[in-house]
Formats: C-alpha cells, structure tokens, sequence
C-alpha cells in the first residue's frame, strides 16, 4: 500500500477499468473509506500500462464494458507481472463466462444487477478485505522472497524448464499440480514456489503427509468432523482443506493413500465441496490443490492400487523434478549455498570448498538428493571446531557421508538378507568389505549406479574398491 503523504496512513489504491457512468459510485466509496483511493480509466490499452505504472493494490474490471472480450483482456491483464488483486463486475454476461475469468486467475466477480448500493457493500467488504491481506503482507514477504527463483538453484536445463512451467501455472489459481520425484529432491519447495508466486500468496498454505497418518485419522485431517462423530470428537474441528480455502492445499506423498480416501478425495477437488465426518451438509471450498509422490503413479494405476479418474485429476500439470545426480551443474551451486547458509548461522569460519572437495561433490552419486547434501554440509559446519582454515577438504566431505550413512540393506522378513560365513580364525575388516561389496555388485547385476546408491558412496570410490580387492563379475551365473 502506498502512504498518503499528509498523515503517514496507508492509502489502498484501486485501479478501475470500465466505463465512467459508476464514477459516482465509486466516488462516494472513495470518500466513505479515507483509505481508499480510485484510479479510472476506460480505455483497456491505457489501462495496460496503467498497471505497471501505478502498481495499485486491487484491479477493478467492468466485464459489461464495451471491450468486446473481456476474457481476453483478462488474459492478458492477468499475464503482466503485478500482485494486484482482480475483481470482475458484471451485470449481463453468462455464468460461463463468469466461471472461466474464476478459472484464468480473477479473485472474484461481483454481480450488479443489485443496484447501486448492493455494489457499494459488495465493494466495500472487497476492498476491507484486500486490505486486511496487505497490512499482514510482512508475514508473508519472507516467505516470498525465500520460494522465489532468484532464491531456488537451479541452474540446469531441466529445473529452468520448471520455472517456465511455474511461471506459467502460477496465475491459474486453479490448476491443479502433480509433482514427481525422488525423496529429497526438493517437491514441497516447488509447491510452496508455486503457491508464493501466485496471487493467493497472501492466503494459507497448507500441508499434509499423507504417508504418516492411517486412514481414519487422515480422513478426519484432511475434511474435519463434528462434535460426537465418534468417541473422541468432543469438539467441532475443521479439516485441512477448509483451512487452505483460497489457498493451496500441498499432499505430499499422495500416493500412500487408501483407496476410500482416494474416492473422498476425487469428490471434493471435482465439485470443490466437502463434508466433515459425521456433518450433514456440503460446505464449498476454493482450494488449489498441489500433489507430490516418489511413487510411479502411472504403474500404480496399472496395478489397480491408485484411481485412474483420480490420477488424470491430479495430473493436469505435471513437474518431475530430476535427481541432484542429473543435476550436475546445479551440484556446485547448491554446496555453496548451503556453506554460506550454515556458516551464517552457525558463525562458522568455513566458507568454501578446496577444488578436490567440489571435484568429489560433482562425482559423488547423492543417492539422498538435495536433502542429504544439505544435512552434510550442516553437520561439518557444525563440527568444524576439529578443523583449521577456512576450507572443507576433501577428505572432511568423505569421512562425513561415511559416517552419516547407513546401510540399507533388506532384512531376514524380505528373504534378501545377507550372510556371511565367518571362519573360526576370524575374518578381517579388508575382508569383510570386499564380501559386501562384492555381494552388492552381484545382486545388482553390476550395476554400479545402483550398488553406490546402497552403499552411499561415490562412484570413484566403488572403481577404487572394485580395483583394490580385484573384484570382477561373474557373467556365467
């Protein structure tokens, strides 16, 4: 909001676009809300530019003005790069047309074929709304300026390809999203990305994981209950997707869920209606919803174990995220972010990385993505009372993933297990490492993308090892 310069208050500015007979409606609003000031203009061109100019807080369009399409001019109102709130006023024009502006990004369309007074409350309500939004905007501006792209790496082909795609997407309030990747691959940030670059920044974000939580209890998170829909409903409680109303409702790992939840769930993004446990009556939702997996939905619907109908809901923008293994060029970019990060709040004197140590980043296979990275370089920043200078060496970054990782090896109950025959004089710890890695290589066909995914290590470190106990495959068995 700007300030009016003769009292320091914040002035709420509303660029008007239509014809002048409401002038005088508008300038009765103007003087009943001193916060509030109109800028009108009838000319959909001028009104353009008008947009980039004066950045007011709200857009006001006359979808009866004698513009002969106002989805078009919508189009491209809503294509120029402004937080500006738009609301449409119509007398004449078709529910669908109404429908489709909701569709493109308009906040909201107000009927006038109330009179004069209906359009002055219904203005007034918008326009107190709007601006209870705007004096909480500090709230969300750190938000903001965090999921924006200048903030997010992500210097590669595919993740610039994203950002096009988010760009794109962002203005549809609608549109629903299905984000694919592996663990750790960064799907909640693109989520919240998309969220804080759309218009309905300023309204909730709102999370679930769906894998975390059985099925009675998610049904309850995500549609509320009333009080008494079962023993221990003592209260009214409004779900999830009441609480993401004209915001996004982010699922992440959608595709653990069960198939009632799935019904449930198909239901309520169709009709934009839902009904808390043990309630009566429908209550409407406008929610955007954002789904992520690290399943392969589409063999999952093969399988039978996830809705088709629900799949092609979900599924009508799609973003795979690659794998920070793909992501070579981002590698680099992405340590020094996270040093500079960590070092900031830590007070760590670390500040870079010796050329061997970024050489070993490039090649090491990151099996746990962007996460795992992060939660390395945190933990040396953090231990860096046992290290000198202000360099991380390459042995540092090694010995580090060594010891933060596990083997993932399948137990007794999946009949993969590994034995090892120990002879009665022992068995050394050179001896023991050539065993499993060996065993590795020959359960993964030689693979040794895979078998460095396993045993987290880099792909140079298995040649080494490989070289070093003079392993070789058995391609007769």
């Amino acid at each position: 909001m700007a300030q009016d310069n003769k009292n320091g208050s914040d002035i709420f500015r509303i660029l008007y676009i239509g014809d002048s007979c409401r002038r005088g409606i508008l300038t009765e609003l103007e003087s009943d809300c001193l916060a509030c000031k109109f800028i009108i203009e009838e000319d959909s061109e001028k009104s353009l530019a008008l947009v980039e100019q004066t950045n007011p807080d709200a857009i006001l369009v006359d979808f009866d003005h004698s513009d002969p399409n106002p989805l078009v001019f919508i189009e491209r109102l809503l294509a120029k790069d402004h937080d500006s709130c738009v609301v449409g006023l119509t007398e004449k024009n078709p529910l669908d047309v109404v429908v489709k502006a909701m569709k493109l990004g308009v906040h909201d369309v107000i009927h006038t074929n109330g009179g004069s007074s209906k359009i002055k409350h219904e203005l007034s309500k918008m326009i107190e709304k709007e601006m209870n939004y705007k004096k909480g905007d500090v709230l969300h501006q750190t938000q903001r300026v965090k999921y924006d792209f200048h903030n997010i790496v992500g210097q590669c082909p595919e993740m610039q390809h994203i950002f096009k795609i988010i760009s794109k997407i962002s203005r549809r309030k609608w549109v629903t999203v299905l984000i694919l990747g592996e663990t750790g691959t960064g799907k909640e940030v693109i989520a919240r990305a998309i969220h804080y670059k759309s218009n309905s920044h300023y309204c909730p974000f709102v999370e679930i994981n769906c894998s975390t939580l059985p099925e009675n209890l998610l049904e309850s998170e995500l549609f509320g209950y009333e009080k008494g829909a079962f023993t221990d409903a003592r209260t009214q409680k409004k779900g999830l997707f009441e609480m993401a109303h004209n915001g996004t409702l982010f699922l992440d790992e959608i595709g653990e869920i069960s198939g009632a939840i799935q019904m449930k769930l198909l239901k309520a993004i169709e009709n934009k209606k839902i009904r808390r446990l043990g309630g009566t009556e429908d209550i409407f939702v406008n929610t955007r919803i954002i789904a992520a997996t690290n399943r392969e939905l589409q063999a999952a619907v093969q399988n039978g174990l996830f809705r088709r109908d629900l799949f092609y809901r979900l599924n009508v923008v799609s973003i795979t995220l690659p794998p920070l293994s793909e992501r070579r060029d981002d590698v680099i970019f992405l340590a020094r972010r996270f040093l500079k990060e960590y070092g900031e709040e830590y007070d760590s004197a670390l500040r870079s990385f010796t050329p061997e140590a970024e050489r070993f980043l490039k090649e090491y296979y990151w099996p746990g993505n962007v996460r795992e990275m992060k939660h390395i370089i945190e933990r040396i920043v953090l231990l860096n009372d046992v290290m000198t200078g202000e360099k991380i060496e390459r042995e540092v970054l090694e010995g580090t993933i060594e010891y933060a990782s596990h083997l993932d090896l399948p137990g007794e109950k999946h009949g993969n297990a590994l034995k090892i025959d120990i002879p009665p004089d022992g068995l050394s710890l050179d001896d023991g490492e050539k065993i499993l890695i060996g065993a590795m290589l020959e359960r993964t066909g030689w693979n040794k993308r895979q078998t460095c995914g396993i045993l987290h290590i880099s792909r140079p470190r298995l040649d080494r090892k490989i070289s070093k106990y003079n392993l070789e495959p058995d391609w007769n068995n």
